[in-house]
Parts: structure tokens; sequence; C-alpha cells
């Protein structure tokens, strides 16, 4: 019986060496992140200005960028990127609208199909919308690091990876404000110089 007891006590105390226990650090992380979660996506409407970069290993270019979302419509305007000039675009549960400068417009059902056609980059619109903000897309992840605070670090989804180098305050909620998605040889670069977020809408959460 003695001996019995022991070799329990010994296969217990061993699998209790050898699990991986959700830390208090990392569960409070994770609290954090589903909070700010709750947060930012409650708010429907919020904008940003900064600068964009774009690289799809042969070529590249960069300029000024304006986004503004109010509800399910969501309005990007571009100067200067990848050297085309000004250009609009519009995504609402329709579909996606490409405005260019020359006053041509053309519409495909989803975002990042209508980019990849006019445009020739692959740029994930419709993710960067969730991405930009600091949080996951819907859909599922493959790899999601937390920092101090709940904040998200880096992010792999989709078949690309984001990393967030640097966060700013905002109504007083963290917002990147530097961050790079990379897939294969494709990269986005943003740098966001100033988030519009209404601060009654974030203070209420």
């Amino acid at each position: 019986m003695k001996q019995w007891f022991l070799t329990v006590l010994a296969v217990t105390l061993l699998s209790a060496c050898t699990a991986v226990p959700v830390t208090e650090s990392g569960a409070s992380s994770e609290a954090a992140y589903q909070h700010r979660a709750e947060v930012i996506s409650g708010v429907s409407r919020w904008g940003l200005v900064g600068r964009i970069s774009l690289d799809n290993g042969e070529e590249g270019g960069s300029g000024r960028l304006q986004w503004d979302v109010k509800a399910d419509r969501s309005t990007i305007n571009f100067h200067g990127a990848m050297g085309r000039g000004a250009w609009q675009l519009e995504t609402d549960p329709q579909g996606a609208v490409l405005r260019l400068a020359d006053g041509n417009e053309f519409f495909a059902p989803a975002v990042d199909e209508l980019i990849q056609q006019q445009v020739g980059w692959s740029i994930p619109v419709a993710a960067l919308q969730w991405w930009v903000r600091g949080l996951a897309a819907p859909g599922p992840v493959v790899e999601r690091q937390l920092g101090a605070g709940g904040l998200l670090k880096r992010l792999k989804q989709f078949g690309w990876q984001v990393d967030f180098n640097r966060y700013g305050q905002e109504s007083g909620v963290a917002m990147p404000t530097r961050m790079v998605a990379r897939h294969n040889s494709n990269r986005v670069k943003l740098a966001i110089s100033r988030w519009r977020i209404p601060g009654n809408h974030v203070a209420a959460n």
C-alpha cells in the first residue's frame, strides 16, 4: 500500500511539473485584451490619418491616407500611394467602389479582390480594418502575442504576420500608431499620426 501511494504521489507531482499552467499575468493580459476588444469594437464611428507604405518585393510606394468608418461604411482616401495620385476606396455591405483620379470607377463584391484587380497589389483591406485598431479580425487566428495591458504585439492570421511596434493614447484607450503586416514578399506599413475616436463612446465602456 505504501509503495502504491508513493507511486501515485510521484506521478501526480510529475504531471504537475510538466503541465503548462495559465499564469496570472497571462490570464490578466487576456482579460485586458478581451475588455479592450469589447470597447473598441463597440465604437462604430472612428477615423485615422497617417502614411502607408507598400512593397511587393519588386516595386513599392508610399503616400498619405485618411480612413473614416461610420457603422458599416468605410471610406479611405489615398494621396500619392503607389504613384497613382489621389484615389478613394469605399466599402459597404453591398461591395466596394474604387474611384481613381481620372474619374474612372470600378466595383467588386469584395474589397480585397477589387484592389488586387485594379491596383495590382495584395492588400488585406477587410482584415486591416480590425488589425489597424489592434484587434484580430473575425476568423481563425494562428498566433496571437499579447504585451503589457493586453495590447496586441504580434498576430498571425490569414497568412499574414502583423507586428504592432507602437501604441499611443486616444480618448483614454491605447491605439496602434506603428504596425507592419507581411505576407510572403508583400509588406504593408502604417504610421498613424492621428486617431479620431469620439471620447464619449469610449468612456461609456
